[in-house]
C-alpha cells in the first residue's frame, strides 16, 4: 500500500502540480518579458519563495548534509557564509536590482551590462560563462535526482533520469517565470513541512543538541570544533561561494527584476531570510545525525538517504524525498529558463542582428532552454565528486562573472566599462587557473583569492578611467544615479 502511495504523489508532484502551474501562470506568457519575469508584478510571498527555492538545491540537502557528515560542525560553519548572504541579497542588493532593472528596461544580465557599461560585447561574453557555468549546475541537480529516486523507489538510474528530465524540460519551456513562481510556492510549503518533520524526528533520535554534541564528541571530538577536520582553504572558498553567490547567480537574479515594486521587496525581505535559513539549518542536521549515530556511509553525499532510510519513518522519508525533488526542479528550471532566453535575447536577437517579433523570441527562448536541457541530461552519465564542490564552483564563478561588475555597477558610479571587461573576460579564466594550480600553493581557495585579485584591478581601472566621464554613461545616469544623488 506504501508504494501505492508513494507513485499516487509522484504522479501529483510531476504531472499535476507543474501542468496547474503552466495553466494558472498562462497569463504571462504573451512575451519574452512576461516569460522571465511574469510581467514584473510578482508580490512578496511569490518572490519570496521564488528566490529561495531557486537558491536551495542538492547542493543543500544532498552536498551541504554531506559537508555536515563528513567534517562535522567544521562541515556546517560555512554555512554562515550563506546566511549573511542571504541577508545582504534581500537587504541590499534585491530592492536595488529591482529598481535599476525597471528603469532602463532590461531583460536580462547581459542586457543590464550593456546599458550600463556602454558596449554590446557584454552581450556574448556574459551569455557565454551564464551558458557554461549552468551546466555543471545542472548535471549535479539532474543526478542527485537520478540517484535519490533509484536508491528509494527502486527505478532505474536511467529511468529516473529521463522521466524528471522531460518533465523538467518540458515544464521550464513551457511555464516561464509566472508558473515557476506559482509552483515555487507550492512546492516552497512541501519543503518546509518536510524539513520541520525531518528536525522533529532527527531532535529524537540524538536527544537534541546536547545529545547530539555529545555523542558527535564520542566519535571524534574534532566533530564539534568549529572547523574540525576541514581544510580551512575549502571552508573559507564555501563560505565566500555562498554569501556572494546568492546575489550573482543569473537563475536567482530574474526573481528580484520581477518583483512588483519596492513595498514588494521589503515586505519579501525577512520572509526570504527565514525559510533560506531554516532550510539550511535543517540540511546540517540531516548530515550530523546519522554521523552521531554511527551509520556508516559509502561517500558523505549519501548521509540524506542514509537518513531517510534509517533515522526517519516511511512516511517522513517520503516527504524529505519532495523535499529534494522541489529544491532540484525549482533551481533547474530557473537555470535553464535564464541560459535559454539569454541566448535568444542576447545573442541571435542582439549580437547575430536577427529580427524577431516577441512572439517568435518567445518561441525560440522556449527551444534553447529545452536544448541546454538535454545536453544537461546528456552530461549526466559522467561521475562526479562531491556535489557541494561542484555545485560551489558554478556558483563562484557566477560571483566573477556576474556579481563584482553588477554590485559595482549598481552602487559605485565611478565603475568603469574597463573593469567590467575585466571581470567578465579575464576573471572567469583567472578563476579556472586558481581551481587547478594555485589553491595548494596560496592556501586560498579559488573564489577568495581570484575575487581579491578582481576587486583590486576594478577599483584601480575606474579610479584611473571613471565612468561618470564617458557619454556611454550619461543615460545610465540620468535613469538612476541622479535620482539617488537628489
Amino acid at each position: 500500500m506504501m508504494e501505492i502511495g508513494k507513485y499516487i504523489a509522484l504522479f501529483i508532484f510531476f504531472i499535476v502540480l507543474p501542468c496547474w502551474a503552466v495553466y494558472y501562470g498562462r497569463s504571462g506568457m504573451k512575451s519574452l518579458e512576461g516569460y522571465v519575469f511574469g510581467g514584473r508584478m510578482l508580490g512578496p510571498v511569490t518572490s519570496a519563495f521564488t528566490a529561495a527555492t531557486a537558491a536551495t538545491s542538492a547542493g543543500l540537502f544532498v552536498g551541504g548534509a554531506g559537508m555536515a557528515y563528513k567534517y562535522g560542525w567544521g562541515g556546517a560553519t560555512w554555512q554562515l557564509g550563506a546566511a549573511l548572504g542571504v541577508f545582504i541579497s534581500w537587504f541590499l542588493i534585491a530592492p536595488k536590482i529591482r529598481e535599476v532593472s525597471h528603469k532602463i528596461q532590461a531583460i536580462t544580465t547581459p542586457e543590464l551590462f550593456v546599458k550600463r557599461y556602454g558596449s554590446k560585447h557584454f552581450y556574448p561574453i556574459v551569455a557565454f560563462w551564464i551558458v557554461l557555468f549552468s551546466i555543471p549546475m545542472l548535471v549535479v541537480q539532474l543526478r542527485s535526482v537520478a540517484l535519490t529516486l533509484e536508491s528509494y523507489l527502486g527505478i532505474p538510474y536511467l529511468w529516473a533520469l529521463i522521466i524528471f528530465s522531460v518533465v523538467l524540460v518540458v515544464f521550464s519551456s513551457l511555464g516561464g517565470r509566472k508558473a515557476i513562481a506559482y509552483l515555487d510556492v507550492v512546492q516552497g510549503m512541501i519543503m518546509i513541512t518536510a524539513v520541520t518533520a525531518a528536525i522533529i524526528v532527527g531532535w529524537r533520535a540524538v536527544g537534541g543538541i546536547s545529545g547530539l554534541d555529545t555523542l558527535l564528541a564520542q566519535k571524534n571530538y574534532s566533530l564539534t570544533t568549529f572547523f574540525g577536520e576541514m581544510p580551512r582553504s575549502l571552508w573559507f572558498n564555501l563560505a565566500f561561494v555562498y554569501m556572494f553567490g546568492l546575489f550573482s547567480s543569473p537563475h536567482i537574479i530574474p526573481a528580484f527584476y520581477g518583483m512588483k515594486d519596492g513595498k514588494t521587496a521589503r515586505l519579501a525581505f525577512p520572509m526570504g531570510v527565514v525559510i533560506s535559513l531554516y532550510w539550511t539549518f535543517a540540511a546540517v542536521l540531516i548530515g550530523l545525525i546519522p554521523r552521531a549515530l554511527g551509520i556508516a556511509v559509502e561517500t558523505s553525499d549519501k548521509a540524506f538517504a542514509v537518513f531517510l532510510a534509517q533515522v526517519a519513518p516511511g512516511f517522513v522519508g517520503l516527504l524529505m524525498i519532495f523535499c529534494l525533488l522541489a529544491a532540484v526542479f525549482t533551481t533547474l528550471d530557473a537555470l535553464l529558463m535564464a541560459a535559454g532566453s539569454s541566448i535568444v535575447h542576447d545573442v541571435l536577437c542582439r549580437i547575430k542582428g536577427v529580427s524577431l517579433t516577441e512572439r517568435q523570441e518567445l518561441r525560440f527562448a522556449r527551444i534553447a532552454t529545452a536544448v541546454i536541457g538535454i545536453i544537461a541530461f546528456i552530461l549526466s552519465e559522467i561521475q562526479i565528486p562531491l556535489i557541494t564542490i561542484v555545485n560551489a564552483f558554478g556558483f563562484g564563478a557566477f560571483v566573477i562573472v556576474i556579481g563584482v561588475p553588477m554590485i559595482l555597477a549598481l552602487f559605485w558610479d565611478k565603475a568603469s566599462r574597463e573593469a567590467a571587461f575585466f571581470c567578465t573576460i579575464a576573471g572567469p579564466i583567472l578563476y579556472i587557473l586558481w581551481h587547478y594550480f594555485l589553491v595548494d600553493i596560496t592556501g586560498l581557495g579559488e573564489l577568495p583569492g581570484t575575487l581579491i585579485v578582481v576587486l583590486t584591478v576594478s577599483i584601480i581601472l575606474s579610479l584611473l578611467k571613471p565612468a561618470n566621464q564617458q557619454s556611454y554613461f550619461r543615460q545610465y545616469q540620468e535613469t538612476y544615479f541622479q535620482k539617488i544623488k537628489a
